[in-house]
């Protein structure tokens, strides 16, 4: 049995522990946490993940953020597409970090997607890469005071203090997670 998958059972027992999903103590905050895993260990994540979900007693939503970003831009695809192939990779880049920020939905959309679940489930993180990085939707969800445990599957490092994406990327923002399992 691989560490990662050990980690996952830990983190579904956690998961389910009394008082998980209510916040407690001085300011009671709810934590945001980061599940980071090998890069090369993404299929067992992304196949553990659902079967945890349906298996759970707790309402989670999984919001992989490259989907999220498809239904986002859905009316603006063929575009994407077209600029793509005039301008190339850095071209549909520069469009759609241009597009995310000037995007005052983008939050409420997420927000909306998350419905009244209990915990919310964030996948999808490198397949996003460089359009939509994991810290931007934090702090975005931060501001808008989101109040829902969030864990952040990461396939990459997270050192206590920044996140490397593919154990390589140190160009996360910092922003304040917990390891969880």
């Amino acid at each position: 049995m691989s560490e990662v998958y050990k980690r996952l059972q830990r983190l579904e027992k956690r998961i389910h522990e009394e008082g998980f999903t209510t916040p407690t103590g001085i300011g009671s905050e709810i934590p945001h946490y980061v599940f980071d895993y090998p890069p090369e260990e993404e299929l067992q994540v992304r196949l553990y993940v659902p079967s945890l979900i349906q298996r759970s007693t707790v309402d989670i939503k999984e919001i992989n953020l490259f989907q999220f970003l498809l239904n986002l831009f859905e009316d603006e695809l063929d575009d994407l597409l077209e600029i793509s192939e005039e301008e190339g990779y850095e071209g549909i880049v520069d469009v759609v970090e241009t597009m995310l920020d000037e995007q005052d939905t983008l939050v409420d959309t997420f927000i909306e997607q998350a419905g009244e679940a209990e915990i919310l489930f964030i996948t999808g993180v490198g397949n996003s890469f460089p359009f939509l990085r994991s810290s931007q939707i934090l702090k975005m969800l931060s501001n808008a005071a989101y109040r829902k445990p969030i864990i952040l599957f990461y396939p990459g490092h997270f050192t206590g203090l920044e996140l490397r994406l593919f154990n390589r990327l140190n160009n996360e923002d910092q922003y304040q997670l917990s390891r969880i399992s």
